[in-house]
């Protein structure tokens, strides 16, 4: 069971970037920071991150079963994959980078909110959310200065 639970929520998790793949020739043109990580780098750690998610959802899922936990977290969850979601959707379609921006926002906050209220009900699994909530936070503050560097073509 914990290997279908990692499976499923890893799958879940990917599925959005393969159904909406970026654009990357419209990545590739935007002013960047030195600071930036190479989108490769990145791209890894998306896939490190959902690895950690994935393990959370089997530490959550042996320690209390996933239909037990609470409403509010259950609607923190479903917020943050439908603006993961709404994200890459953006990325493939738009280049609106001020709505990049927002939602990036939206996913930190939501992604912040739901390892600390994990704590609750495991130290673990919330330990295990941790990176995800820095690397959206972290995510927010870049998508924040590329916004701004390019605000001149973002529409």
């Amino acid at each position: 069971m914990r290997a279908v639970v990692f499976l499923l929520t890893y799958g879940l998790l990917i599925i959005p970037a393969w159904i909406f793949p970026m654009n990357r020739d419209v990545i590739d043109s935007l002013e960047k920071p030195s600071w930036s990580p190479p989108g490769m780098v990145i791209g890894f750690i998306w896939l490190v991150i959902y690895g950690l998610i994935s393990l959370a959802m089997v530490v959550l899922s042996r320690n209390m079963g996933l239909r037990n936990l609470p409403l509010f977290w259950k609607v923190l969850a479903t917020a943050n994959y439908g603006f993961s979601i709404l994200f890459f959707i953006g990325q493939a379609f738009s280049r609106n980078l001020l709505l990049s921006f927002l939602d990036t926002g939206l996913i930190a906050i939501t992604a912040v909110l739901i390892a600390v209220t994990t704590w609750t009900y495991s130290p673990l699994a919330a330990g295990l959310l941790a990176p995800y909530a820095l690397w959206t936070t972290f995510a927010t503050y870049l998508s924040w200065v590329i916004y701004r560097l390019n605000s001149h073509i973002s529409s």
